[in-house]
């Protein structure tokens, strides 16, 4: 039976290609959606098993309305991967020779973050203009639709066979360690925990008082638990407060003291919410 997963954009997407490698060899269905919001609702309504959300990148920092909605649907974290971001310049197929090619390349459309992570290259290509879309695939499906040999776009290797495209330019992001951290979640009610869990992903608010953060995070410190990530992100009912998103990771043998160790936590916080245990991915 092949498992429905919702991604942002459609195949050839960065979040395509991190479904991919999370789930291997599973037949998949893929429903693509324009926007992430409609993902979490997707998992809400059960229209679909998974979606598989960007959350941060090692070059422009988190996406921060993937932690609103985390607070703010009911669903699960239960998995993550790192996919490394490659970006490749793509055009029409022709015969012509790739420089000649380029010469007559006018307008790159690609999704904002994918031309703001190229900015090397358009430095040396001055006379292109730089058109953004709504993710790097739709851009290279339209590129490829548009038949205009003026058009290229920036997206993913895969882009290049799936619209049938031909490549001008290859890796021609500005940092070569360019990584996206992308994670897997589902609906609240079906969730369980996988085997051998390591890493845990929580919200929660504090008192709005000094030392509040530090007192909270020290029951952390003591059980020598590594904090991999940490976030804030406003409380729109309440100015200049915040909700807090929290990573961590733990050894095998403090998995069964786990219970104890939140349950202290708790006590520090006004209000948390669990995520999810999964299983942490390396790079």
């Amino acid at each position: 039976m092949k498992i429905k997963i919702g991604i942002q954009g459609i195949k050839g997407s960065f979040s395509y290609l991190a479904s991919k490698k999370f789930f291997g060899s599973k037949e998949i269905n893929f429903e693509e959606f324009n926007n992430f919001k409609r993902i979490f609702e997707a998992l809400e309504n059960k229209e679909i098993d998974y979606g598989v959300i960007p959350i941060e990148n090692s070059i422009a920092g988190s996406v921060y309305e993937n932690y609103d909605y985390l607070n703010k649907f009911n669903v699960k974290i239960c998995g993550e991967v790192f996919l490394k971001i490659e970006h490749f310049l793509l055009g029409l197929k022709t015969t012509l020779p790739k420089k000649l090619h380029l010469k007559l390349l006018r307008k790159i459309y690609s999704h904002p973050k994918a031309l703001e992570q190229c900015q090397k290259f358009f430095e040396k290509y001055s006379y292109l203009e730089k058109i953004a879309y709504f993710d790097t695939a739709t851009a290279a499906k339209f590129v490829a639709e548009a038949n205009d040999l003026t058009l290229g776009a920036i997206a993913s290797r895969e882009c290049q066979k799936l619209y049938n495209l031909r490549i001008l330019k290859e890796n021609i992001e500005d940092f070569k360690n360019n990584y996206t951290r992308f994670l897997i979640i589902c609906n609240a009610q079906k969730y369980k925990p996988p085997k051998n869990f390591n890493k845990c992903s929580l919200i929660f608010i504090l008192p709005h008082k000094p030392g509040s953060l530090y007192r909270a995070l020290e029951v952390f410190a003591k059980n020598n638990i590594n904090l991999t990530k940490i976030e804030s992100r406003p409380i729109p009912q309440k100015p200049f407060e915040y909700f807090f998103f929290l990573d961590f990771e733990f050894p095998e043998n403090l998995r069964k003291n786990l219970e104890k160790i939140l349950k202290e936590f708790k006590k520090k916080t006004l209000m948390i919410k669990l995520l999810g245990f999964y299983k942490s991915a390396k790079i």
